[in-house]
């Protein structure tokens, strides 16, 4: 005959496991938070402007569909 084992959960037990729960969710609390600040933040921040010695960004190149233009050789 085989022996049955019950779990049960004593009070030190429980008051540990609700002391880790509490602690996990002031944790994710804190983290969402924070990184809500960061976001909103970046959000707020005007778009940074090229440096003044920094080249111009690239003009993109038309289409390959588009009609070459021809430029006039001296």
């Amino acid at each position: 005959m085989a022996s049955q084992y019950v779990f049960t959960m004593t009070s030190r037990m429980v008051a540990i496991a609700a002391t880790c729960v509490l602690l996990l969710f002031i944790l994710l609390f804190l983290l969402l938070f924070l990184l809500g600040i960061e976001i909103g933040r970046r959000l707020a921040l005007p778009p940074a402007l090229p440096a003044a010695g920094a080249p111009a960004a690239a003009v993109p190149a038309p289409p390959a569909s588009a009609p070459a233009t021809a430029t006039a050789a001296p």
